[in-house]
């Protein structure tokens, strides 16, 4: 994650860059950070825009243009700031900020949008176990720095949540209301004069409409789409917060219900140009020919050294909505629902649901048919088939003893210690339909998502994080196959954890929080300790965890942590009996 940089005040006459550019002067100059995507110089625009907009609202505080543009720097300063805690205090107030816009115009869409989403994102924090630092002086009016203050108060973490969760679906209904009307009539404005027309309706004949007129429905058209889907999200989070079932599977059907009038909406004829490529997305996924079982394919990719990206990032943005990008979001927010609405399922019954699984995948089928290097799909997708192994792994009674266990960790094995990674192991040789296979196949195919996934973001630490947590998961199966590659799998394991702390140690990838850090090295130490001869290397990988902030207080909470399922508790004791040693 980005680094606050050095904020020099400009001076009173215009200077220039060395490249003749003049430095910005303005908060509408600062905004313009955003052309510079996730990075520092963005950041450094945000914050004295934000800083610009503050002083503003202090001259006149009852500008509601001025409170949303300040709520919106706030927010979009979220995504840049690499701790939990500071998340929470930029979004305690930019909602404070929305709010107050709200108070003096409570139906401009763009703020009741935009709280309801800040809303959401400050529950799903919190539900996060993030806590909040309140701040001894923070009410100190001599402090400039008064954006951070806190005005959600005190409270159990998961009410509080709850109630803000409940509160962004009713301003997304509020949102959803005004945006209809607008939409509607913008539909009957520009279809006047035909009957065809007169009506949003799939089967019409559509007049012909010129490129101006084309845009602003599918623009109008696209925001009340994002509207239903952020709706669908809200409803997603409570869903899986609330105690009883029936509550939550009424929150989970509402949440589908929304996706379906978006896609209704992504898929009409009047809405979006007749050019467009993706027509073929109706009926939830169902009408796209991919096959969902897609598991069953080769085990094998060639062998690969440090990932390098083969892919070029598009030189500028289009502002014209994108049908097929919409139709896109709305198949992701369908996988995400169906996702916890399956963890929901095995929380609740201890079984596993593997139709919704199935149906969660062929959405994200859905999208990366469209959009192969959908880099968010195939992260969603190895992550969902990698939990689907991890579970149905839980339940195999196949398994071989421990004895074999035993021989495979004698050091007989080669583990090798190469940094290029190994080809994926292979299951060929074996092939009855057993759970311990489908299994396998299923960590075979997320190992494949992410890997792809990497190839379009190769310095994305959390992907590389990522291929070591599966392949150390794979490693730890107790199936004849995953035995025989056991040596494989560690050695990937511990060469894509060393990527992944190279990647945020040197900068490349500095998107990341200390905690994570942590985690990184931690489980990098724990792989290089299956393997024979790696001591010093063990022992090396963990001074660097302890200088970097790791202590005993630390493994306590990893000890205690139910949702923690890469780390092995004896792996921790070790590592407390180290740290005991070393004192």
């Amino acid at each position: 994650m980005k680094k606050p940089g050095h904020k020099s005040a400009p001076g009173k006459d215009k200077k220039t860059t060395s490249r003749g550019q003049a430095q910005p002067q303005t908060w509408e100059d600062y905004m313009e950070g955003e052309r510079y995507g996730t990075g520092e110089k963005a950041k450094r625009y945000y914050e004295k825009a934000g800083d610009m907009y503050n002083k503003a609202c202090r001259l006149n505080p009852d500008d509601s243009d001025c409170l949303y543009n300040l709520g919106r720097v706030l927010y979009i300063l979220v995504d840049l700031t690499p701790s939990a805690t500071e998340k929470l205090k930029l979004l305690d107030a930019s909602i404070e900020r929305f709010r107050s816009a709200v108070s003096i115009d409570s139906d401009n869409v763009d703020t009741l949008y935009n709280l309801g989403q800040a809303l959401t994102t400050h529950a799903d924090l919190l539900l996060d176990g993030v806590e909040e630092d309140h701040d001894e002086d923070e009410d100190d009016e001599d402090d400039d720095d008064d954006d951070h203050k806190h005005v959600h108060g005190h409270g159990d973490p998961q009410e509080r949540a709850a109630g803000e969760l409940q509160e962004a679906i009713a301003l997304f209904e509020r949102c959803y209301v005004i945006q209809q009307k607008e939409l509607n009539s913008a539909v009957k404005e520009a279809y006047s004069g035909k009957d065809s027309g007169s009506k949003s309706n799939a089967d019409s004949v559509p007049k012909v409409l010129d490129e101006e007129e084309q845009q602003e429905l599918s623009s109008s058209a696209g925001v009340l789409v994002e509207t239903l889907i952020s709706a669908s999200q809200a409803l997603t989070s409570l869903a899986f917060l609330v105690d009883t079932v029936v509550r939550s599977q009424k929150y989970y059907q509402q949440a589908e219900e929304k996706l379906d009038v978006a896609l209704r909406i992504a898929n009409d004829k009047l809405l979006w140009p007749a050019s467009t490529e993706s027509q073929s997305s109706k009926g939830k996924g169902k009408g796209v020919t991919v096959e969902v079982t897609d598991f069953d394919a080769s085990d094998d990719i060639v062998p690969a050294t440090r990932p390098v990206s083969t892919f070029r990032e598009a030189e500028a943005k289009s502002e014209v909505v994108s049908q097929e990008e919409k139709l896109c979001d709305v198949h992701l927010q369908y996988s995400n629902l169906l996702t916890s609405q399956s963890n929901r399922f095995y929380q609740d019954t201890n079984q596993i649901p593997e139709a919704i699984s199935k149906r969660a995948l062929q959405h994200l089928n859905t999208v990366l048919t469209h959009r192969p290097r959908h880099v968010e799909a195939l992260c969603d997708k190895g992550d969902l088939l990698g939990t689907w192994a991890q579970t149905l792994a839980a339940t195999d009674k196949s398994s071989v003893s421990a004895s074999d266990i035993e021989k495979s960790d004698s050091g007989s094995l080669d583990y090798g210690t190469s940094a290029v990674v190994a080809a994926e192991p292979s299951a060929k040789g074996d092939d009855k339909d057993t759970v311990s296979n489908k299994v396998w196949r299923l960590f075979a195919s997320a190992t494949r998502a992410f890997l792809s996934a990497l190839d379009v973001e190769p310095q994305n630490t959390s992907i590389l994080e990522k291929l070591g947590d599966i392949h150390w998961s794979r490693s730890q199966l107790k199936s004849a196959v995953a035995i025989k590659n056991r040596p494989m799998l560690l050695n990937n394991a511990s060469v894509y954890y060393r990527f992944a702390w190279e990647s945020c140690k040197e900068g490349a990838d500095d998107m990341v929080d200390q905690d994570q850090r942590l985690e990184i090295l931690m489980s990098w130490a724990q792989v290089l300790h299956k393997i024979p001869n790696k001591e010093e290397d063990v022992i090396r990988v963990l001074k660097q965890w302890k200088r970097l902030g790791g202590t005993m207080d630390l493994l306590d909470e990893l000890m205690d942590d139910p949702h923690q399922e890469i780390l092995q508790k004896e792996f921790i004791m070790f590592v407390m009996e180290l740290l005991a040693k070393s004192k």
